[in-house]
């Protein structure tokens, strides 16, 4: 099913990046209005970076490149009836990394029973074995490798599935 859904929704658009569809669970079931708890979350980590002037200036960087990337934009204004979720925002370091914050949208986080992760199908596991990576490594005479960083972030979503994946943040980082 989720196949079917990429193969038959999945373009390219204009500018180069794939536009995807969220691969919702048939029959597509209403989420609930979870601004409010959002809002909690957001509040307190907006206390947290208050207190933490380093981290602040780490999760800054990492919006602002976010933004200037154009992987997020500022969202307009809906009515509050139309359906919408939004997704709680905390940041994680990497150890060996202790300067350099990774924003973490939360699409598992629960409301009213549900989370945003619930609702979407599951794609098919695509993850090479270690055995079989290695095993590669050795039938040719060169290898090539790339870094993924922000590869999840060049595909842009499909417009009428963005208020899913709303989420609150400073305007223009203040």
């Amino acid at each position: 099913m989720f196949m079917n859904i990429m193969n038959n929704e999945l373009v390219i658009g204009r500018d180069g990046k794939w536009i995807a569809p969220l691969p919702f669970r048939e029959p597509k079931m209403p989420l609930p209005n979870n601004y409010e708890v959002a809002l909690r979350r957001a509040r307190a980590l907006d206390a947290n970076l208050k207190r933490d002037a380093a981290k602040r200036d780490h999760f800054e960087i990492f919006m602002t490149k976010l933004f200037h990337n154009d992987h997020a934009e500022e969202a307009p204004t809906i009515q509050s009836i139309q359906e919408q979720w939004f997704l709680p925002l905390f940041g994680v370091y990497h150890p060996q990394k202790p300067h350099q914050i990774r924003g973490v949208f939360e699409s598992s986080a629960k409301f009213k029973g549900t989370s945003l992760n619930d609702q979407l199908l599951s794609g098919p596991n695509l993850t090479s074995s270690l055995l079989g990576v290695l095993i590669r490594f050795r039938k040719e005479m060169s290898a090539v490798v790339a870094d993924v960083q922000h590869m999840f972030h060049c595909f842009a979503v499909k417009e009428q599935h963005r208020d899913y994946l709303r989420f609150l943040w400073y305007k223009d980082n203040k």
